[in-house]
């Protein structure tokens, strides 16, 4: 039984069956203080008060409509929850058929010889997420039934757990390219043999789908919880730790589908921003055709790539490597007014020649979002060559942007400042020309 009690009874397959003893005892419960809040300001009525008596039935007319309000915003609520309790059912039996019908087929007759050491690839870390949530995170997701007010916790508590996410999106591509060399022929056997309805391509999509799936559920009880007049803060919370752990998981299975880069991606620092863009112009002039690149903002590079086809009905799209800029070659020239998607990277080689990529970033967003990135990584960058170079003047610099608070800079102060930006070149032969290539930076407030 769901939240413990034997009067709520849920069929497999439904979103909900019997949701109104539910309903009634929740409802009950969070309406008592309302109505007991109110009552105690309608003002006493004296004999032959005609006015306070109007005074008292209007108010009475308006506790009344507040309560059902309360009321309808308060059931809205817990269909949503009873829609996430009965699909992470049917997300955990999913997983099962992975775990119970191929891991374990495979394990009890073996692997073909061409399919040693490739097993672990195909499934990936699913057997721990599945673990988890039969075992710990469904019966959670019950208990929030009967207690609503715990949802928002039960995500913000198991922020770091759902990190496992991002390792299965992580090995996804090179999963998928496995599956995709068998699944008419080895994966097919097995799931004739297992009786299963879907193929296995499609039970592993299953984690990233749900991965994706809580916000939008948070998003919808929220939009109803925030009715009922109880404290929403711990699910606003919630709803900001899954919208962060999917873009994480979307950004690391899309750096894993990049091909043709030489370089060790593990070296290039922390991933920033991935997005795609529209390249218009590069050093040649303006292209005859607009092309897609999709653009990876490392710590230490910017990557731009191609989208490629799909190569199976079922995978994602690759990335084939095209051009990079190392952050120590990195510029950005300023916003232009009349275009605010419109975003313009440089590259400055060791000759001095400048190579221009004119960018349109999908949204003015997505640009802003973007331009606050690099100028911050040119900043962190300048910053630690003013170390090298004045250890004693950068500390004194330091230790007044402190005093006058460091950091706060708002995205409009970065949009109205955005001027040309670029790293500074270090010669080995001479000291760092800092004026010559930063002098346009602004200084922090």
């Amino acid at each position: 039984c769901l939240g413990g009690h034997p009067h709520w009874k849920v069929k497999s397959g439904s979103v909900c069956c019997n949701i109104s003893f539910m309903c009634n005892v929740l409802l009950t419960k969070n309406l008592l203080y309302f109505q007991n809040n109110h009552t105690s300001h309608v003002l006493p009525v004296g004999e032959g008060s005609s006015s306070k008596t109007d005074k008292k039935h209007s108010n009475s007319v308006d506790v009344k409509a507040n309560e059902e309000e309360r009321r309808s915003a308060l059931e809205k609520s817990i269909y949503v929850l009873t829609e996430l309790v009965e699909t992470e059912k049917l997300y955990v039996e999913d997983l099962g058929l992975i775990v119970k019908g191929y891991m374990t087929t495979m394990n009890n007759f073996g692997v073909p010889e061409c399919m040693k050491r490739k097993d672990k690839i195909v499934f990936g870390n699913v057997h721990q997420i599945y673990d988890w949530h039969k075992d710990y995170f469904l019966g959670e997701l019950k208990k929030c039934v009967s207690n609503p007010e715990q949802l928002g916790q039960l995500f913000i508590k198991h922020e770091r757990r759902l990190q496992m996410y991002v390792v299965y999106c992580q090995n996804k591509p090179k999963s998928e390219c496995i599956v995709s060399e068998y699944i008419d022929t080895y994966f097919e056997e097995i799931r004739q043999q297992l009786g299963h309805r879907l193929q296995l391509n499609d039970l592993l999509i299953k984690p990233v789908q749900r991965i994706m799936k809580y916000q939008l559920l948070l998003k919808d009880f929220l939009k109803h919880y925030v009715k009922t007049g109880n404290h929403t803060e711990e699910i606003e919370r919630a709803v900001e730790v899954m919208c962060f752990v999917p873009k994480r998981c979307n950004d690391m299975m899309n750096v894993a589908r990049l091909q043709g880069f030489e370089g060790k991606l593990t070296a290039q620092g922390k991933l920033l921003q991935q997005d795609t863009f529209t390249l218009t112009e590069q050093e040649t002039g303006i292209l005859p055709k607009p092309k897609q690149r999709q653009i990876f903002l490392f710590e230490q590079l910017v990557i731009l790539s191609e989208p490629t086809e799909r190569k199976k009905e079922f995978s994602l799209p690759g990335y084939i490597y095209k051009n990079s800029i190392k952050v120590s070659c990195l510029g950005i020239e300023n916003r232009c007014p009349n275009d605010p998607c419109r975003l313009v990277l440089t590259s400055r080689d060791a000759s001095g020649s400048l190579q221009r990529f004119v960018l349109q970033a999908p949204s003015p967003e997505t640009r802003l979002s973007w331009a606050n990135d690099i100028i911050q990584i040119l900043e962190t960058q300048r910053n630690f060559l003013i170390a090298l170079q004045s250890p004693i003047e950068y500390q004194k610099r330091e230790s007044n942007s402190l005093s006058l608070g460091k950091g706060m800079r708002t995205s409009s102060s970065i949009n109205s400042a955005l001027g040309t930006y670029s790293s500074t070149s270090v010669d080995s032969q001479r000291r760092p020309c800092l004026r010559s290539c930063n002098s346009s930076l602004p200084t922090m407030p």
